[in-house]
């Protein structure tokens, strides 16, 4: 079972609930970012999007993706897909 982005769910873990957003980190730099998210979930792979770049609509529970603007800010909520 999943939850909805922003809230908490079941799916790494039965007895270990797992963040599936960081709205958080909206506007902090990348490094900060994926600093964040890998010391609350190490397990997840990090995929850094930059400006006009094209992304695949896969959807993984193991990865994060990082939208970021021209200056390398997290400009967009990131999530687990």
């Amino acid at each position: 079972m999943f939850g909805v982005a922003g809230t908490y769910n079941q799916r790494l873990r039965r007895n270990n609930p797992t963040k599936t957003s960081w709205p958080e980190l909206v506007g902090v730099t990348v490094e900060e970012a994926k600093r964040k998210i890998k010391e609350e979930m190490s397990e997840v792979k990090i995929e850094v999007v930059s400006p006009g770049s094209c992304v695949t609509f896969d959807l993984r529970y193991d990865r994060v993706r990082l939208y970021v603007d021209e200056f390398n800010n997290v400009f967009s909520t990131p999530k687990i897909g």
